[in-house]
């Protein structure tokens, strides 16, 4: 494997840097990658709990799993 498929696919898999599991959350449902509509209240806690058995942080940095 070389450097440009490993770079590749981390590519493939980052989601960005955020500070909190409920931060990240939030900024998926705000880039409307679940389309759900701005008058609908979300508990980011409950929320964040139940979407990160898709998805891991390492030292703050977001990856799909």
């Amino acid at each position: 494997m070389d450097f440009q498929s490993i770079y590749e696919g981390v590519v493939d898999y980052y989601m960005g840097e955020y500070s909190s599991d409920e931060d990240f959350v939030q900024w998926l449902y705000e880039d409307d990658t679940f389309n759900i509509p701005n008058w609908v209240v979300i508990d980011w806690s409950a929320t964040a709990r139940s979407i990160m058995f898709d998805y891991f942080e390492s030292n703050g940095h977001y990856f799909r799993s």
